[in-house]
């Protein structure tokens, strides 16, 4: 069985366990094997997808940044995604990625409830997609 960690930022828990839900449900459906591990915030993501990419067949991210009225969104979207792609990159990883970037909660919801855009299924579809063929 292939195995695939999801890779959780819980700083707003609401919206990440719509993720989760969405996530794993789409795992489960095409028998994959997971495991999970959450952080705080996005920023932490890259830092456990450097330390875990040869233990894992891919990868699957989750996480919400709701904008401010300062830059600190700008730098933790910015530096989260960057780092993020750039280890997948470098490393051939295959990863789903639903780290949602809204200005605000309610967009979180819409985005992540599995009955409405389910974007946390959407990622793991994503990363099921890389794995199936073999990239």
């Amino acid at each position: 069985m292939k195995k695939i960690l999801i890779i959780i930022s819980d700083y707003y828990k609401d919206i990440s366990e719509n993720l989760l839900i969405g996530a794993e449900s789409e795992l489960k459906k095409k028998n994959y094997i997971y495991e999970k591990f959450f952080v705080h915030g996005s920023l932490e993501i890259p830092i456990v997808l450097n330390k875990f990419k040869k233990d894992y067949e891919g990868f699957v991210v989750l996480g919400c940044v709701v904008k401010g009225i300062t830059d600190h969104y700008d730098i933790v979207k910015n530096v989260s995604f960057q780092n993020i792609y750039k280890i997948a990159c470098e490393n051939n990883l295959p990863l789903g990625s639903a780290i949602l970037t809204v200005n605000d909660l309610d967009q979180a919801k819409e985005r992540s409830l599995i009955g409405k855009r389910n974007l946390g299924g959407n990622a793991a579809k994503a990363c099921i997609n890389l794995i199936e063929k073999n990239l």
